[in-house]
């Protein structure tokens, strides 16, 4: 969900602006996906260093809120809201399917 909600966040300034944030929000797809393979496999799969990125990335976000960070703060905030909410033991607490079915079945 919060790739999703990413993908969606860069979307709308996207068409909104008629496509003329085109090179910044290609500019933050990059940096997604590298985000995504470093996140696959560098970081350890526990809950605490998971929910540690998530907080580091608000500030980062909100350095680069002129080059479009505001467009992400959405997608970081539920990432940390459902890593929080996986239970503790649970190695793939980043996993969105995991956690949205904990969420759902809480």
């Amino acid at each position: 969900m919060p790739w999703f909600l990413a993908l969606v966040g860069l979307a709308i300034p996207l068409v909104g602006s008629d496509f003329a944030v085109g090179l910044v929000v290609s500019g933050w797809l990059v940096v997604l996906a590298l985000l995504w393979l470093v996140g696959r496999h560098l970081l350890p799969p526990d809950r605490t260093t998971k929910a540690a990125v998530a907080v580091a990335l608000f500030p980062v976000l909100y350095m680069l809120a002129w080059w479009g960070g505001w467009w992400l703060m959405p997608a970081d905030l539920v990432w940390l809201v459902l890593v929080l909410l996986a239970r503790p033991g649970d190695e793939r607490s980043g996993d969105t399917r995991r956690s949205v079915a904990l969420v759902r079945a809480g």
